[in-house]
């Protein structure tokens, strides 16, 4: 008897298998709306200012262009909170446009405020302004992080007023803005960040808040708004730990003696603050990636309820890699496939378990040797080469984020389970421009061959054709337009992989 005969019989029911694979797209249950995919300018941005136009609308065209990048649908703006000498990292550190109670300096914070004009000059649709912390003089220190043990929130009593003007004013000028290249409404204003965290160390901005400091906040933002006639909505609450959102946080709630955590019920449940929110509730999902811990049962529990407030939608809002799959953390810049579908898997898990509407990356682009950029840069100080360096991280969220559009609903695929060490997928659709979109992530070291099958005879339609877009560690694959499939032809998606199905129709009698 032959012995290599019972291993290459294996290999060849695992190759059948795999070519077997069909997935079914159905257009009749949908599932959650998407409002966007995004990323934030936090802080790089602001050391951009200097740099040549060239090399800063290289980097604008990557992150919001639809043809030559990855077509951001929201910017996330940081509105600083001022030069802070205490703060130890330098790039931590942003301008506030504050001079003095109600004056503003709006020439400050030039390098975000050209992002924010290349971003709207690119089409992005969506924008939201996110504050760390309220300006100096309103905190408790006279800083923007706080110090531990003083105060459920380093926002001054009775400073809510004040820092809801502080915000309006920011607000009204860029809708109001001289410069047309820089005008715009924002939609969306965050005026607290992960309140339930110490914030007490001094890298950065943040200030700890209680429910009932960020109630009050809100309630006096909500007013000012109104009074300025402004459209933005308030949103929250862009908790800074998953479990958060449905569990209370007994620690800081027993050192403060004011509630922290159990977001979703303590806000949404409360109608008289509810009624105050824009329809969306953000969280972020930090430390919410270990393979062996509860990354799909948190999502469903959040998912779950949710259910109980129909008029919210779900965000993620804020993500990098802090613990990881094998718990090694975010040590070590990475720019190959490898950080990329640990994050695709993610990205996966929170549209499809958690049911969120929107994804936001953390930062744009980093110069740290760390596992938090899209784009990377090695500068540090004017003179230095403004080196700009895409990972495929970029590219794989650009598999989402250039062909999942706001407005879309994310479908049913039916076939086998998804694999969370394995395949993936998610369908959306676009039932105005007839289009279904199929997201693979391939996290296996092997080649996958899939067929998309559609269930489209209620709508009358007939495939037209189907175009793969691939991210992979082979060369050239940056989110590669690959040769367009015949109705019903497989596609081999690529070992370690991020594939895009883009499917167009037309009217079944054409």
């Amino acid at each position: 008897m032959n012995r290599a005969l019972p291993s290459l019989l294996l290999l060849f029911v695992s190759l059948v298998a795999h070519a077997q694979r069909v997935d079914t797209i159905s257009l009749d249950t949908v599932y959650q709306r998407i409002d966007n995919f995004g990323a934030s300018d936090c802080w790089t941005m602001q050391k951009l200012s200097s740099w040549s136009l060239s090399s800063r609308e290289r980097v604008a065209d990557l992150l919001f262009s639809q043809s030559n990048g990855i077509g951001l649908s929201c910017w996330r703006f940081n509105i600083g909170g001022g030069t802070n000498v205490k703060i130890t990292h330098p790039w931590r550190s942003p301008e506030t446009f504050e001079v003095s109670e109600g004056k503003y300096d709006w020439t400050r914070q030039a390098g975000e405020r050209w992002f924010l004009g290349a971003a709207k000059q690119r089409g992005v649709p969506q924008f939201l302004a996110f504050v760390n912390s309220p300006p100096g003089r309103m905190t408790r220190n006279g800083l923007t992080f706080t110090t531990k043990g003083e105060g459920s929130s380093n926002l001054k009593p009775g400073m809510e007023p004040q820092y809801a003007r502080y915000l309006g004013d920011i607000l009204s000028h860029f809708r109001s803005n001289p410069d047309t290249r820089e005008r715009l409404d924002f939609q969306y204003i965050s005026p607290i960040n992960e309140p339930q965290w110490q914030w007490d160390g001094t890298s950065q901005e943040g200030t700890r808040a209680s429910n009932s400091d960020i109630k009050a906040i809100t309630r006096a933002l909500a007013a000012e708004l109104s009074r300025q006639k402004l459209t933005t909505r308030i949103a929250l609450v862009e908790s800074g730990s998953l479990p958060d959102m449905v569990h209370p946080n007994p620690e800081m709630t027993k050192q403060y003696g004011s509630t922290y955590g159990n977001y979703i019920d303590e806000f949404l449940g409360d109608s008289s603050v509810a009624s105050l929110l824009a329809p969306m509730f953000g969280y972020h999902a930090y430390g919410s990636d270990r393979l062996t811990g509860s990354i799909v049962e948190d999502r469903r529990v959040l998912a779950e309820r949710m259910k109980k407030y129909p008029q919210q939608r779900l965000w993620q809002t804020e993500y990098c890699i802090l613990v990881g799959p094998e718990g090694k953390g975010g040590n070590k810049r990475d720019l190959t496939m490898a950080t990329a579908l640990d994050v695709a898997r993610i990205i996966h898990l929170d549209m499809a378990v958690a049911n969120a509407s929107a994804w936001q990356w953390w930062t744009a682009m980093s110069p740290e040797d760390y596992k938090d950029g899209l784009i990377y840069t090695d500068y540090k100080k004017p003179g230095d080469p403004e080196s700009i360096l895409p990972s495929r991280l970029l590219w794989a969220l650009g598999n989402y984020s250039r062909f999942v559009r706001p407005g879309m609903y994310r479908v049913v695929v039916a076939g086998e389970p998804d694999d969370i060490r394995g395949l993936m997928r998610t369908a959306y659709l676009d039932a105005e421009g007839r289009r279904v979109v199929v997201v693979y992530v391939n996290v296996g070291q092997a080649p996958q061959s899939v067929t998309a099958k559609f269930d489209v005879a209620k709508r009358g339609w007939r495939l037209r054709r189907t175009t793969p877009w691939v991210t992979s560690d082979l060369e050239g694959d940056e989110l590669k337009a690959y040769p367009r499939l015949k109705p019903g032809e497989a596609f081999q998606l690529p070992a370690r992989s991020v594939v895009t199905l883009v499917s167009e129709f037309e009217p079944a009698g054409k």
